[in-house]
């Protein structure tokens, strides 16, 4: 939203060396103790981290077994849970915006002037004395700095003394986030994974008959394409038709579907456009913040029409924006198809019954 007011946006991505490998018990097992997990429930998850033993195996070869001290157990539900309690408070030495998932971390703050690079430098600052005392350092080698907006300073930040990269876009849970927020190379590797997984079902499926083909393509193709699409959804007719030809390829490997063009291949085959899906989801998505299924204020991203409008009372209002940054983004390209749908859709309860009614709509 910053950025497509052309604000200069400075973000910084952080990286921990070996998160989930570093937590140390004791200090975890304070910190479960402030959060008032006592008791039984501590002892448990204390037994569970301790005597625990690794070794490493190369060619063969067997290391001694050695104690772990520290870190939590990977490939469990608990570890990544306990990871996020023991980095929970690293946000109270921040004064700016800071944003985290797991092991994943950022902070950014808008740099009009020298104070607010400033600023930002002193949260870095502070972020490394947080790391050091609760024994979580960070790989300043493998922080990237982003550099968005328009009049933007292109200052430079230091972690420990180390100078640190920018870089002109950076992958963000799978999706490519570039300094001007369009996302033709997120399209653009979408699709070589899914052509990949194609090419992989081309070559070791003998059977292509629809039951063998269709659920391996919306198992291992499609998800490619689909990832996060109300973050990146493409606009440009070029990336559209790119995404689309993955599909049609798809379609073409069933057995007997060579001689009909796309349309009826789709008919055939009880499948959507890519386009018509993504809209779906942008309906489904815009649902769940308007009826508060996520902890977000809705009003962050939309804004009700107070017009007498016939139709539903849940309508929204669309602005005008010059950058399509904001003129193709989930909030505002959605409205249209959401005020249009009916009263019987936008006033289901849950999410499932939402569905049901959506895609009842979309094929009538």
């Amino acid at each position: 939203m910053l950025i497509g007011r052309r604000y200069p946006v400075d973000v910084i991505y952080l990286d921990f060396q070996k998160a989930f490998d570093k937590v140390p018990h004791k200090r975890l097992l304070m910190k479960l103790a402030a959060h008032g997990i006592t008791g039984n429930v501590q002892k448990w998850i204390e037994n569970w981290l301790s005597n625990r033993k690794q070794h490493v195996v190369l060619n063969g070869c067997f290391s001694e077994w050695r104690d772990v001290v520290s870190g939590v157990p990977q490939g469990s539900v608990l570890g990544p849970l306990l990871f996020i309690i023991y980095v929970n408070d690293i946000d109270d030495c921040v004064a700016g915006r800071i944003l985290k998932f797991a092991d994943d971390t950022k902070i950014y703050h808008m740099v009009y002037s020298e104070e607010d690079v400033r600023a930002l430098q002193f949260d870095l600052c502070n972020l490394v004395e947080w790391s050091k005392e609760w024994q979580m350092l960070f790989n300043a080698d493998k922080c990237r700095v982003i550099h968005m907006g328009c009049n933007n300073k292109l200052a430079e930040y230091h972690m420990s003394d180390v100078k640190l990269e920018c870089v002109s876009e950076e992958k963000d849970f799978g999706v490519i986030i570039s300094e001007d927020l369009k996302y033709e190379k997120q399209c653009s590797e979408a699709v070589k994974k899914a052509n990949r997984m194609l090419g992989m079902i081309k070559r070791n499926f003998i059977d292509r008959s629809t039951g063998t083909i269709i659920p391996l393509c919306k198992s291992l193709v499609r998800p490619h394409l689909e990832y996060c699409c109300q973050i990146w959804s493409p606009y440009y007719k070029k990336d559209i038709k790119l995404i689309e030809g993955v599909q049609r390829r798809s379609t073409k490997l069933v057995a007997g579907m060579q001689d009909f063009n796309y349309s009826d291949r789709l008919k055939m085959l009880g499948l959507q456009r890519l386009e018509e899906r993504r809209m779906s989801s942008d309906l489904i998505e815009t649902f769940k913040i308007v009826n508060r299924k996520y902890d977000i204020n809705p009003e962050l991203f939309f804004q009700l029409d107070e017009g007498d409008r016939r139709g539903h009372d849940q309508k929204l209002f669309k602005k005008r924006f010059r950058l399509n940054v904001r003129k193709y983004a989930l909030w505002n390209r959605v409205i249209d198809n959401w005020n249009l749908l009916p009263a019987s859709c936008i006033n289901c309860i849950t999410i499932n019954t939402f569905k049901k009614h959506l895609s009842s709509e979309l094929e009538s």
